[in-house]
């Protein structure tokens, strides 16, 4: 009898050893759920795009499916303090945006360091911001506009996709430039202020080529295009001046990275990263792009690190060019 219970004994610790380490690779494997992705703007806005687009084929690269959660408000606050608060293991990650990483924390206290509570990891896109306008504006073109706004100060309204975001960073700048004032009016988002433009409820408005058909609706004639807030002409819009142009020293872009909390282990931003690498090829990825009239830029590592420094630097000059503080 003792040597039967014995002989179970020794089978039962036997299988315990065999599965206890199936089990620890299972529970250490990443992504071992499905990954969150949180866009702290307003839905139908580039940042909620272009996070779609991803999240479509995500599971191909990841082996886990990717999940899209919008968290507007508070100028970027609540999204962005959602992911501080995360557990740091990745799979709860943000497609974060320029307004709340290198914008609206040099004027706006946020409740987070931006150079130094996240973990940069992958850049997807990059674009060209625009100022834009409905076709049936009584005034065309850039030079017009600021004419028309100088004889009627504060009665043009302008609507950005936050406060102190990089649309009302860039409608401050022209103010401080050409010497007028404009009403702003905030949204939780580029997408609602955007679709308030079309609608007539807002005079002029932020734009981006992706943002509710832009191309489309510039080549039909609906909408203007005021001013794009880059270095040269933009091929899609090559009739369409840069700010500089127009003597307002402007630049600016809509950049979307992914990021997660400082602490995220090693290893697992690694797989992120050699992921993302893959996904940015994905054909399917690449025509959604397009449709939106963009393409991948990708960086990361050291390269993206670098580069969100360096739009931290050059737009808190602007604020400090305008004198807006904290």
């Amino acid at each position: 009898m003792n040597f039967f219970r014995f002989s179970c004994f020794l089978v039962l610790a036997f299988l315990i050893f065999l599965i206890s380490p199936i089990k620890s690779d299972s529970a250490n494997k990443f992504p071992s759920k499905p990954i969150k992705v949180i866009v702290a703007l307003g839905a139908g806005g580039s940042s909620d795009l272009n996070a779609r687009a991803i999240a479509s084929v995500a599971y191909t690269y990841l082996g886990q499916p990717m999940i899209v959660q919008l968290m507007p408000g508070g100028g970027g606050k609540i999204g962005m303090n959602a992911l501080l608060r995360s557990k740091k293991d990745g799979h709860t990650l943000m497609l974060a945006s320029v307004n709340h990483l290198t914008v609206a924390p040099h004027v706006r206290k946020m409740g987070y360091d931006p150079l130094k509570d996240f973990e940069f990891i992958f850049l997807f896109t990059k674009a060209d911001y625009m100022m834009a306008a409905l076709s049936s504006q009584p005034w065309k073109g850039f030079g017009q506009f600021v004419s028309y706004a100088k004889k009627n100060p504060e009665k043009i309204s302008y609507g950005s996709s936050g406060i102190y975001g990089m649309g009302h960073l860039m409608i401050l700048k022209i103010m401080a430039d050409k010497g007028i004032k404009l009403k702003h009016v905030p949204f939780k988002g580029g997408g609602p202020a955007y679709r308030a433009g079309l609608g007539g409820h807002i005079d002029t408005f932020g734009a981006l080529p992706a943002t509710g058909g832009t191309v489309g609706r510039y080549k039909r004639g609906q909408i203007q295009i005021l001013g794009v807030a880059a270095k040269k002409r933009n091929k899609l819009f090559p009739k369409v001046p840069t700010f500089r142009e127009n003597n307002v020293d402007f630049v600016i872009a809509s950049k979307r990275m992914m990021i997660a909390p400082k602490g995220v282990p090693k290893e697992n931003i690694n797989f992120l990263v050699t992921a993302f690498k893959k996904l940015v090829k994905d054909k399917t990825y690449i025509k959604l792009l397009k449709k939106m009239g963009e393409k991948p830029t990708p960086l990361w590592g050291d390269s993206l690190v670098k580069s969100v420094g360096e739009d931290y630097s050059a737009y808190g000059k602007i604020f400090e060019t305008i004198g807006a503080k904290k």
